[in-house]
């Protein structure tokens, strides 16, 4: 089974077993659009070597005063893939919204395991949205492994 089917298998389940999927649309490219409940959508795209579902999501633009603070929380954050299982933050161009996304490893991947993941990613996510939204007003709220004194530079 290819990856692309692997993950149409996978989708196909997904929904009547996420009560909180609003709709799942599948694109030409192919990739998989998710919306929730709460109107956040996600993005699935199949990758090659090895085998993996990419999950991405649009988190917005950090106001121009504050892409400096946001830039640098992202940046160390990308740093703490200890802690952050993987989960990586960039730019879509210059003075680009920024993305969020992981990798999951499609061998032997469950809906289960699906679900999981697409449901810590979800919880990151909002935490970022969050962040982002509300680095202009000073008052932004904790990362996930972001907890005062948890950050750590490892060799």
């Amino acid at each position: 089974m290819t990856t692309i089917e692997q993950i149409e298998h996978l989708v196909k389940e997904l929904g009547p077993a996420m009560p909180d999927i609003d709709a799942i649309v599948q694109t030409e490219d192919p990739s998989w659009a998710i919306q929730f409940s709460d109107e956040a959508i996600i993005i699935l795209e199949p990758a090659d070597d090895p085998s993996r579902i990419v999950i991405s999501t649009e988190l917005g633009a950090a106001a121009e005063a504050q892409q400096r603070t946001v830039y640098e929380t992202m940046l160390c954050y990308n740093l703490m893939w200890r802690d952050s299982g993987g989960v990586k933050i960039g730019l879509a161009g210059p003075q680009g919204a920024l993305i969020i996304s992981t990798d999951v490893c499609i061998a032997s991947l469950t809906l289960q395991d699906l679900q999981q993941e697409i449901q810590r990613f979800l919880t990151i996510a909002r935490s970022w949205t969050q962040y982002v939204g509300k680095a202009d007003a000073g008052e932004a709220p904790p990362l996930p492994g972001m907890a005062a004194g948890s950050f750590q530079l490892h060799a």
